[in-house]
């Protein structure tokens, strides 16, 4: 397996989609990350879904379908997660891809789209016409503890994310709850976009919240056009699936080769409108060409099974850990930090997480205020401070990232001792200290 660097550790934790399409091996990691979570595996507890395993595929996916549809929301507000600028971001990623090729292939850096976004002002659609060309939001993708979340968030009554989010989630969802095996499941990003290629009958494609048949892709309706737009306007720059992954810009490909071709035909096929549909235009996907790159992959296979429980999937991928990259980042998704070491997360909260650092009601006092609740279940994950701080509540360990985060106290650390965890500056001075039931690998973290 090729090594895994801090900075892809380290954009684990925070999921922006931006770190997503310089490091694509994290979009497979937050599904894995999902699948980590006891969370998830609960809804297989629900009366919704008794006797789900049971019916026909495409049933089991109208049922996960109308459940996401009664607990989530698209959520796209752009200042959710704070702010940062090109600039920072570019010359961070610039060892890893040339900036020129990032700009031309993510929203955040320039990219426009073709006719159809000029013509609709693809960045006022989105919002980003309020930004300046260097001062970009901080667009991050949710797990589904951050997504469960937003219930406790002002103007949400139900839990809440972005395409990224959703089509993780569906992704996990569709294996875990409804038998789906990894192999029937590809992820499609766009610059613009994330969706779902689900190889159920004669195709299914999830489109944030919602599922869309080929009868349905070809109807004429406003939601079948909401799901062809990116599909019809805009390139495809990743393909994940549980073999590997594709990417418009690198020139090594990970998924299998004959899997990629598989999957490439049978979108095409999905996307071709039957005889007697109202919507005749042919869409002609515009994916990551095969002929241009080198399908290559040292991992081993992820092996996972749709009749596997919640325990075996642990152990097995806790078991890939040195030998499947995906494995290895995903407890980093996951903010595991009984499973990981803590530098990567405590980077990520010390030189990111905006909306914690950039907000004046952010003060010590406020912080030791939040309720000692973390959104993550368990001694293992933990919130980082923007979590903490956009819902409200706050781990004693959780309360220590977040007054690090806004004091910027670089070159302190974090001590935890017995049943308490203390911010520590680099004078060695006290800075706060609160009561906590997490449980990290490292009981010094540096910051």
């Amino acid at each position: 397996m090729k090594a895994i660097s801090l900075e892809e550790k380290s954009s684990a934790t925070t999921l922006s989609d931006m770190e997503i399409f310089i490091f694509p091996e994290l979009m497979y990691s937050l599904v894995l990350a999902n699948l980590l979570s006891p969370r998830l595996w609960a809804w297989r507890e629900l009366e919704w879904f008794a006797g789900i395993r049971q019916m026909r595929p495409k049933r089991r996916l109208q049922r996960l379908r109308q459940h996401i549809m009664d607990n989530y929301t698209f959520n796209l507000d752009l200042e959710t997660w704070g702010l940062t600028t090109q600039q920072k971001e570019l010359a961070r990623f610039a060892p890893f891809l040339d900036p020129k090729a990032i700009a031309a292939s993510n929203a955040l850096f320039g990219y426009q789209g073709d006719v159809y976004y000029y013509d609709i002002d693809i960045r006022r659609h989105f919002g980003l016409d309020k930004y300046g060309l260097e001062t970009i939001p901080y667009w991050k993708t949710e797990t589904i503890e951050a997504m469960d979340a937003f219930r406790h968030k002002a103007g949400h009554t139900v839990g809440a994310g972005e395409c990224v989010s959703l089509a993780g989630l569906y992704a996990a969802a569709a294996f875990a709850v409804c038998g789906l095996p990894l192999e029937s499941i590809y992820l499609m990003a766009t610059p613009l976009h994330s969706q779902n290629f689900l190889d159920v009958d004669t195709g299914i494609l999830t489109n944030n919240r919602r599922l869309v048949t080929k009868a349905m892709w070809a109807n004429g309706t406003v939601i079948s056009q909401q799901a062809r737009r990116a599909l019809e306007h805009e390139r495809v720059t990743i393909v994940s699936h549980c073999t590997g992954y594709i990417h418009l810009l690198y020139p090594v490909a990970t998924i299998g080769k004959d899997v990629y071709a598989d999957f490439s035909r049978k979108l095409r096929e999905f996307l071709v409108p039957p005889a007697a549909a109202e919507d005749q235009r042919l869409v002609e996907p515009r994916l990551p060409e095969p002929e241009c790159l080198t399908f290559a992959n040292d991992d081993a296979p992820l092996a996972l099974t749709p009749e596997m429980n919640y325990a075996e999937i642990c152990d097995r991928l806790a078991a890939l850990r040195t030998a499947n990259r995906a494995a290895a980042l995903a407890p980093y998704a996951a903010h595991s930090l009984a499973d990981t070491e803590s530098a990567p997360f405590a980077k990520a909260a010390i030189e990111r997480c905006p909306v914690s650092k950039s907000d004046p009601a952010c003060t010590l006092n406020a912080i030791a205020a939040l309720p000692d609740e973390s959104i993550y279940d368990g001694s293992s994950r933990t919130a980082s401070p923007d979590e903490a701080w956009n819902f409200r509540r706050a781990d004693g360990l959780e309360k220590c990232f977040l007054a690090a985060n806004v004091l910027d106290a670089k070159g302190g650390k974090i001590v935890q001792t017995g049943t308490d965890a203390a911010l520590f500056d680099a004078t060695g001075r006290m800075i706060c200290e609160f009561p906590t039931s997490k449980r990290p690998l490292d009981k010094t973290i540096a910051l």
